[in-house]
């Protein structure tokens, strides 16, 4: 019965699929179109195969869809209470995750004999343990050439040395290689291309020393190798310059000039950026720079876009020389008569050369914008990572153009170009300068339409942009902001802050309610207690902390009264009457006097009585009046005309 049930299925498809076609056929004729006879005489022309790579139908699928920032990053939990929104738990909890990961590869590399079914065909190397190499392995040519193209340089120095102890015989070909391999990365192993968060996270500081190993291994290769061509020195002289080992890489330039070695650009372009270590003064150093190009010119060697960015660093070192800038863009035209196209380095280079400090206005990065807008780039040059963090900050310190800084940041998310937005410290950085550009550029209103697309899945602010909106929020007074802003300070781990939390006290007590703002006011008022609750519950032990000043308490006084929290304000005064001596200057007279008010409209004596006492202990002038006033409007128990006349003596009480 199954078969039959089975086979009248598929004849159904059959027939749908017969119907299908038929109508599609007709449809063919209908439109008058090509049959498939007169097709068969027409020529096939197959197009040109385009290399693509493994990710290229995910990329494109991908660019489809823009970052959605009301979500947080795919690689945290998409959940409110597990993301993390401060930038310490971001970083925390990024490199745990990598840091298991390391853990696993750890464990399997250490138990390499546990992990010996391998099903996958093709074999996946990456899936298995990391061969190790001893004194007792194996070894050849062969294995060395490998580990060279993998780029597994301590494992390569191993086998290297095992090789030199086994007197297996290494060819000048190997040999040129590995030496090619230990100059670039100084014998050290560079970070996994896998550990994708550790490289995020790395600040990437501009070393000014020499790290270069002298008398190392490349040395050793350098040195070993039977015929030292160009392609030898070239790889010494290119590694010595990039590890700031200057003196010996110009030596052996010196040497290679001669005994008539041809160096390849390359080469050049590593002196050319190391130009500046030497010689001392600024017009002996483009000196040397004009001469290395032109030995390149006479040399017949072709420059690229490495040597404009070496020429450009190189001015960059010497940029407040007086004919920098004017060189640089002689320098720029210059090359591109010869058909060679600046990177986004390039640009940075200039940047660097003409929007200085101390120097003169200068609106060339209007010019370049003007030039590369709505482009897409790629990773020419390393420092290209430099260019968009650079520009926005020149927008914000050097132009003060927000115009400038969203045609930047219109740039940076076209295409694919927020790639090349660096690290996690050049991203924070950007975005410190965007907002605070923007914070004093806008109304609070548009502020803050930027600030809820932003915070806190893109960007969280630092204690610094977080003081300049609080204390914007403050002097156009849109308290409607700050329960928002609070929240965010209490998950951003920013209420250890005194600055910030002085802001935030400071903001609340230029409120005033309305009957219309009740939820605003039971908000506000919640806002100071919880700082108030906060303060007091701190750890003592915590290296940074928050210390009540008499600044502080008054503003915290102010907005409680206002907010109708009569009760918690008496609650403050008498814990800053008794502990005085926890709170650093004295508490202002304005918000004594509006506590006072409030306190003897409820003919609450004792309270106002301790607020006379400590104004006079504060040496307030005021502190007389108000025990006058006080008198007057209310009547005082035995108890606190005693208090009132051992601080102001019988004549003031006796007095009408």
């Amino acid at each position: 019965m199954s078969v039959n049930l089975s086979s009248r299925t598929s004849i159904r498809l059959l027939h749908s699929l017969m119907k299908r076609s038929s109508v599609y056929s007709t449809g063919i004729l209908h439109h008058g179109l090509t049959t498939s006879s007169q097709l068969s005489t027409d020529k096939i022309i197959v197009p040109n195969r385009i290399p693509r790579s493994s990710t290229a139908i995910l990329e494109a699928l991908a660019s489809t869809v823009s970052r959605d920032t009301s979500g947080p990053h795919y690689k945290y939990h998409d959940d409110p209470y597990l993301t993390p929104a401060s930038n310490l738990v971001k970083r925390t909890f990024s490199l745990s995750k990598e840091a298991g990961r390391k853990a696993a590869r750890c464990i399997r590399d250490e138990n390499a004999s546990l992990f010996t079914h391998r099903p996958d065909d093709p074999f996946i190397e990456d899936f298995f343990p990391k061969t190790s190499y001893t004194e007792e392995s194996n070894v050849s040519e062969e294995t060395l050439h490998d580990l060279i193209q993998k780029c597994s340089v301590s494992d390569a120095i191993t086998v290297y040395h095992i090789c030199k102890s086994k007197a297996v015989e290494l060819s000048d070909k190997v040999r040129q290689e590995l030496l090619e391999l230990v100059s670039y990365y100084n014998c050290e192993d560079p970070l996994d291309k896998d550990w994708v968060e550790e490289r995020w996270y790395r600040q990437g500081v501009l070393t000014v020393r020499k790290t270069w190993k002298d008398n190392g291994l490349a040395e050793e290769l350098f040195e070993s190798l039977s015929n030292r061509g160009p392609a030898a020195y070239s790889a010494l002289i290119r590694g010595m310059a990039q590890y700031l080992q200057v003196d010996r890489a110009w030596q052996l330039y010196q040497e290679c000039r001669e005994k008539d070695i041809p160096l390849d650009a390359h080469t050049y372009n590593s002196l050319i950026r190391v130009a500046s270590y030497l010689r001392d003064a600024f017009e002996l150093r483009w000196q040397l720079v004009k001469e290395l190009l032109t030995t390149m010119a006479e040399s017949g060697i072709d420059p690229n876009l490495g040597t404009l960015n070496s020429t450009l660093e190189a001015l960059g070192q010497v940029a407040s020389w007086r004919q920098a800038r004017q060189i640089s863009l002689q320098v720029l035209a210059e090359f591109n008569s010869l058909g060679i196209q600046p990177s986004l380095a390039s640009y940075y280079y200039l940047l660097t050369i003409h929007c200085r400090e101390r120097g003169p206005i200068s609106h060339i990065l209007i010019d370049i914008l003007d030039h590369i807008e709505g482009k897409e780039f790629s990773v020419e040059d390393p420092k290209d990572t430099f260019f968009f963090v650079t520009a926005m900050g020149i927008s914000r310190n050097h132009v003060q153009s927000l115009d400038v800084a969203r045609r930047v940041d219109d740039l940076l998310h076209t295409g694919s170009n927020y790639d090349l937005i660096g690290d996690s410290y050049k991203e924070s950085i950007y975005y410190r300068h965007y907002f605070g550009l923007a914070c004093s550029s806008l109304t609070i209103d548009d502020f803050m339409l930027l600030y809820q697309e932003l915070v806190p899945h893109i960007y969280t602010p630092e204690p610094g942009v977080m003081g300049e909106v609080l204390r914007s929020v403050g002097v156009q007074e849109a308290f409607e902001y700050l329960p928002q802003l609070w929240s965010d300070m209490i998950v951003f781990d920013h209420t250890n802050q005194e600055r910030l939390v002085t802001l935030v006290l400071s903001a609340l007590s230029k409120y005033r309610p309305s009957q219309e703002q009740e939820q605003l006011t039971r908000q506000l008022a919640d806002i100071a207690w919880d700082i108030w609750t906060r303060v007091q519950g701190q750890d003592e032990t915590r290296r940074q902390k928050v210390s009540w000043t008499g600044q502080m308490i008054g503003d915290l006084i102010t907005t409680l009264v206002y907010c109708g929290e009569y009760g918690k304000a008496s609650e403050v005064m008498k814990e800053a009457n008794t502990n005085a001596h926890n709170v650093l200057g004295a508490i202002p007279i304005t918000s004594l006097h509006t506590l006072n008010e409030v306190a003897v409209d409820k003919k609450d004596a004792d309270i106002a009585v301790s607020i006379v006492i400590y104004a006079l202990d504060a040496g307030h002038q005021e502190a007389g009046e108000m025990a006058k006033q006080l008198q007057s409007k209310l009547t005082l128990s035995t108890q606190n005309r005693a208090k009132l006349s051992s601080v102001f003596g019988s004549e003031l009480l006796s007095s009408p």
